[in-house]
């Protein structure tokens, strides 16, 4: 496991050439190990136990972006990924999915996140869902812009909600309707 720093996380960095793309059983080690790192490190995650892959299945996608260098793309090259999941277990939720959006942490600034949250929401769409929510911590300040920029809408928050990293955190729930995208 890769140890925690405070290394530059390349804001405002040029995204270059992705390609955004369904996730591939090859790129389950990087998706991990992007993901490892917010789960050890961050607080933009409540989850707290790594893992050693992340799997979905349709109508649950999980999508990748990979660079491309002089045209070649290789499962080493993710630098960002995204998943739709079940919001609740219950029937009655089927249709309502929540949405992770994670990049590399020397990516950031390049619009990564907004090219997988845009993907996210039209495969949602496109799988008969009605409803995408986030939940993110209340300091998360660039996922909350993000979500806010795609049409999402704060609808609640949860105070003090999850101990993480030693402290409390308020998270933000933000929902986006997927028929006109507005919520009501």
């Amino acid at each position: 496991m890769r140890a925690c720093s405070r290394s530059p996380d390349g804001s405002g960095a040029r995204a270059g050439r992705v390609e955004i793309r369904a996730a591939r059983e090859a790129d389950l080690a990087q998706i991990a190990a992007i993901w490892n790192h917010e789960v050890l490190c961050t607080d933009a995650t409540t989850d707290t136990e790594p893992r050693d892959e992340a799997r979905h299945t349709e109508p649950y996608p999980v999508i990748v972006a990979v660079s491309a260098a002089d045209g070649a793309v290789s499962a080493a090259d993710v630098v960002a990924y995204g998943a739709l999941s079940p919001y609740q277990p219950r029937p009655a939720f089927a249709r309502t999915v929540e949405d992770s959006v994670y990049v590399e942490r020397g990516r950031r600034g390049a619009g990564l996140g907004s090219l997988i949250l845009s993907e996210l929401i039209r495969r949602a769409g496109g799988l008969g869902h009605h409803s995408i929510l986030a939940r993110i911590t209340a300091k998360n300040v660039a996922s909350l812009r993000l979500h806010a920029r795609h049409g999402f809408h704060p609808v609640g928050v949860e105070h003090q909600s999850a101990f993480k990293l030693g402290r409390w955190h308020d998270v933000t729930i933000m929902q986006r309707r997927l028929d006109d995208g507005r919520v009501r």
